[in-house]
């Protein structure tokens, strides 16, 4: 439960920083490409250079899983960016969050990992929690204009759905047959490391140019990015890799706690069904997590 309260804490301080972008007027993507070297070195500086050096294994496996979630990562932060501007942060933040279903139904289908120890609790919390995002993610329409659901609408928060899912399930999928608790530390910073190398690509080939906005703004979303996958890891070795628990009360989370500080920082004004979605959030939490609340009293 603690490396999950971490992990929670690391992914809402990376919303932070992202909502901090648009009052101060920070490109996105130059600094998504300087918070993966941030990653980088933050991770070096946590871990140990002679840690790292002693670790690193060119011919491992988690090594070409590195590399291969380094692409993933920086197509997919694009991804989140372009919806985002074409389809509204509604329909990126639902896309993005109900990818849970993925790492879920691989976890208790796939990878058959601790299905036949959940309850029917713990199933209703699953189930409950796609609502609660739904719930907490819809917003008034500010117009009467209707939308028609073509396959160039959904094309790209379904490729925002999808890459999430192929992220959260590869992590799941790595810790449980490639990692040890000794690689666990070093694994984030080779993924960080290969996608500062293909986002740098990407903005040579685009041209992009980087300010000292974009690249303060990196600074600081690159420390909380960082330690958002390495709790990660920590969090799925210590729930032994059940993503269908994690996942669900990783996002449930993530999104009580952003919502609260949206309210308080940015001021923004939830509707009633999202404060019933919060409200319904909080029983799924209780739901999925309720054997450890009986085994603590």
């Amino acid at each position: 439960m603690f490396y999950l309260l971490l992990t929670i804490l690391a992914n809402v301080a990376i919303f932070m920083s992202f909502r901090s972008f648009s009052k101060f007027k920070i490109n996105t993507f130059p600094a998504i490409i300087t918070n993966y070297a941030v990653c980088v070195i933050t991770g070096t500086l946590y871990a140990g250079f002679s840690n790292v050096h002693e670790r690193a294994d060119f011919n491992a496996d988690w090594f070409y899983a590195a590399a291969f979630l380094g692409l993933v990562f920086v197509s997919t932060f694009y991804l989140m960016a372009r919806t985002t501007q074409l389809r509204g942060v509604a329909v990126a933040t639902v896309a993005s969050k109900m990818s849970l279903a993925i790492p879920v139904l691989f976890s208790l289908f796939i990878f058959k990992i601790a299905g036949n120890e959940l309850d029917a609790l713990n199933y209703a919390g699953i189930l409950l929690a796609f609502v609660a995002i739904l719930m907490v993610s819809k917003k008034e329409r500010t117009n009467n204009e209707k939308v028609k659901l073509t396959l160039g609408y959904i094309a790209l928060p379904l490729a925002v759905f999808i890459m999430g899912g192929v992220i959260d399930t590869s992590l799941n999928y790595i810790n449980l047959s490639m990692l040890t608790e000794e690689i666990e530390v070093v694994f984030p910073i080779f993924i960080f490391s290969f996608a500062f190398l293909f986002g740098l690509i990407m903005a040579l080939i685009q041209k992009v140019k980087f300010n000292w906005k974009d690249i303060l703004g990196g600074i600081y979303l690159g420390v909380p990015n960082f330690f958002s996958i390495f709790f990660q890891l920590k969090a799925l070795s210590a729930f032994n890799n059940n993503g269908a628990i994690l996942y669900p009360s990783l996002n449930i989370g993530i999104i009580i706690l952003s919502t609260l500080l949206a309210i308080v920082f940015f001021k923004e004004k939830l509707s009633r069904i999202n404060y019933i979605g919060v409200g319904l959030a909080v029983i799924v939490i209780i739901l999925l997590s309720h054997q450890e609340i009986s085994n603590s009293l």
